[in-house]
């Protein structure tokens, strides 16, 4: 993807064969996409974005502010709920609880679509997939027009494993907002999937030409040619989109998992320990450095690698698609 000359080369094959080692996408930041847990001792890929919030929900009007009370032993509710109740405990994280208290407000307010909405978000995020399908139905059979039904119920489908169901709802979102970011990234992930990568890559460059600034665009842009094996290809939209973000620890370990298999050790530890430094608790992150700390010395060769370098190259070349897709293909 970029030129190099045949010492560097050689010296980064020597690297990476020494450094061979299976890699894992892992569900990031609240999105819940298709993942396969990392193992002890393996670089560690974060991949999709926290998709799925009540973002854009209405509330009913005239919701009123009492309390209802859950019996969390049984997760039933033993008064009255509003509206207002229930979002309070799903924006709390409480999620069980709060697919209790949806279910028990849609049952009294059987019409209200956003009801339905929110059921299906809380029993998403509690883990029951059955039920949040059905919840996500009944929201679309109330009001066909809410965008954000469309995806979230595809979110659940690809949870589910059954990303052709999802690609319909996602098609259906986009035809009522062709331009979404969130549509597009699921589209892609459905297609990732289905196992259509290019079509999946393609979706993701024409998201860019919308937005050059979508981070989560970028990054999973990134993790998907990390993930079919094109690590030089998954640096620029790594470091473009640590260049946007450079405090977000997710992004800094991704871009390191890419350095560190492109043959760039130095720079990915440098990586790794900027993930680690904004968020300590992150275990991939602390892992891929701790493995990196065994390997790499002082003196260990400064890598021939500039990542804002890496950032503006691929900036540019997100630039020629916009300027492509004029004609109505957007390039590779």
């Amino acid at each position: 993807m970029y030129s190099i000359d045949r010492s560097i080369r050689i010296r980064r094959l020597s690297w990476t064969a020494l450094v061979v080692v299976p890699f894992a996408l892992a569900a990031c930041g609240g999105d819940t996409a298709e993942a396969r847990p990392a193992h002890s001792g393996t670089p560690s890929v974060t991949a999709q974005p926290p998709e799925g919030s009540a973002a854009g929900h209405m509330t009913p009007a005239g919701a009123s502010s009492s309390t209802a009370r859950v019996d969390r032993s049984k997760m039933t509710v033993t008064t009255a709920v509003t509206y207002e109740n229930a979002e309070d405990v799903f924006k709390a994280g409480h999620y069980p609880e709060a697919a209790a208290m949806f279910e028990s407000y849609v049952a009294s307010n059987p019409g209200n679509a956003f009801g339905f909405y929110m059921l299906g978000l809380s029993t998403w995020k509690a883990g029951d997939f059955s039920r949040a399908e059905g919840a996500f139905d009944t929201a679309i059979k109330l009001d066909s027009t809410f965008v954000k039904s469309y995806f979230n119920s595809a979110r659940v489908l690809l949870d589910m494993k059954r990303a052709p169901e999802a690609l319909e709802r996602i098609e259906k979102g986009l035809s009522l907002d062709s331009t979404s970011g969130d549509g597009l990234r699921l589209k892609a992930r459905a297609l990732a999937q289905s196992g259509n990568v290019d079509s999946a890559m393609a979706t993701y460059r024409r998201l860019l030409v919308i937005n050059d600034e979508d981070v989560w665009g970028l990054n999973n842009l990134g993790v998907l040619l990390l993930d079919s094996g094109d690590f030089q290809g998954a640096l620029g939209p790594l470091a473009r989109v640590v260049q946007l973000k450079p405090t977000a620890p997710l992004f800094q370990n991704n871009f390191g998992m890419a350095l560190e298999r492109s043959g760039y050790p130095v720079a990915a530890k440098h990586a790794y320990e900027a993930a680690v430094r904004d968020d300590s608790t992150f275990t991939k992150a602390v892992t891929n450095l701790r493995r990196l700390r065994g390997i790499v010395t002082d003196s260990t060769a400064v890598d021939d690698v500039n990542p804002q370098d890496l950032a503006e190259q691929f900036r540019q070349r997100v630039k020629t698609w916009k300027d492509s897709a004029t004609t109505g293909k957007v390039g590779r």
